[in-house]
């Protein structure tokens, strides 16, 4: 994606966690995480100023570690859709010559894309696929509005994302890295092998991967988010031997409180050439990257993604891979 540090890890954030459950490896949302007040400072406390007495008066609450949403946050900090779905529309009309009109996406959480996806165009429709329950009924109740008969257009399933869709999608994404929680090749290979046999004649397959020599170390990033709080992305640790990976997001709040772990991840950290090789054993005709160019500032993405067979060596760098049925 983006040639630069940040914009990097600005991507790397849109992330679902999983853990194992049963034996089977599969999602497993985290919410809520751990609530950590603000130090008490000692003497009397401040007389609220005007600003504070007039929020107050007009009923708007300042966000807190005990007031905000996870799932609110999450969508503000991490997703993009508007972004995600002219790229996946692009692609499919540059690749197939005709417009995508359905849609899967797997991991798909609130299914904050697909509800991007319908206001796209009103012959568009798509399937969600999930695992946690209440975080499908969220995304019904908040991310539906508006949308003529999104009832009838868009299904959303609590279950494996290794489940047939009910109609096979011209396009099936799996997003935010959310593939990385099958950690054996084996099991992995075997859900790309179902992804392509489900996919419409003509159908993609669009991931994103995430990699560089950042993405390896133990560090925390943080960033300020329009909505009043920062976004802090944790890389917890990294085992070169394995490639086992454990990351979290964090959010902080203006008055000095912590919501920590609100999303934890247990993943393997695939190469990139890795993913390729495996998606060409599971009978894909073609694979390829695409990156998203500098803008004139030397830092920023311009926003125009290009099919690259080498990639661009960057500290840390998230990009597109489709692969063609």
């Amino acid at each position: 994606m983006s040639s630069s540090t940040t914009k990097a890890k600005n991507k790397t954030a849109k992330q679902k966690s999983r853990s194992k459950t049963k034996g089977r490896e599969v999602q497993s949302h985290v919410i809520g995480g751990q609530v950590v007040s603000a130090p008490k400072k000692a003497g009397k406390s401040k007389k609220k100023s005007k600003s504070e007495k007039g929020a107050k008066k007009s009923g708007k609450t300042k966000l807190t570690a005990k007031t905000a949403d996870p799932h609110a946050l999450y969508q503000a900090s991490v997703q993009s859709p508007d972004v995600d779905v002219e790229f996946l529309a692009k692609t499919y009309r540059r690749l197939r010559g005709r417009a995508a009109r359905h849609l899967r996406e797997d991991f798909c959480g609130t299914a904050f894309l697909l509800s991007e996806w319908l206001r796209a165009h009103p012959d568009n429709s798509g399937e969600g696929f999930d695992i946690d329950a209440p975080t499908i009924q969220w995304g019904r109740d908040h991310n539906y509005e508006n949308i003529d008969n999104w009832e009838d257009r868009v299904q959303l399933f609590e279950a494996d994302v290794r489940e047939p869709s009910q109609q096979p999608p011209d396009i099936r994404n799996s997003p935010n890295f959310s593939w990385m929680i099958f950690t054996e090749r084996q099991v992995l290979l075997e859900y790309f092998r179902g992804v392509q046999a489900d996919l419409a004649e003509d159908g993609i397959f669009v991931l994103d991967i995430y990699g560089g020599p950042e993405a390896f170390e133990e560090m925390e990033d943080k960033r300020k988010v329009k909505g009043g709080f920062s976004y802090v992305w944790e890389q917890k640790s990294y085992h070169p031997a394995t490639g086992d990976y454990h990351c979290a997001i964090h959010f902080r709040f203006p008055d000095g409180t912590e919501l920590r772990n609100v999303y934890d991840y247990r993943w393997r950290l695939w190469s990139l050439p890795e993913l390729r090789d495996l998606l060409i054993e599971a009978g894909f005709s073609q694979v390829d990257s695409y990156w998203e160019g500098t803008d004139e500032d030397g830092v920023s993405g311009n926003g125009v993604y290009k099919r690259s067979a080498k990639g661009e060596n960057c500290p840390a760098w998230v990009t597109w891979v489709v692969a063609q049925k």
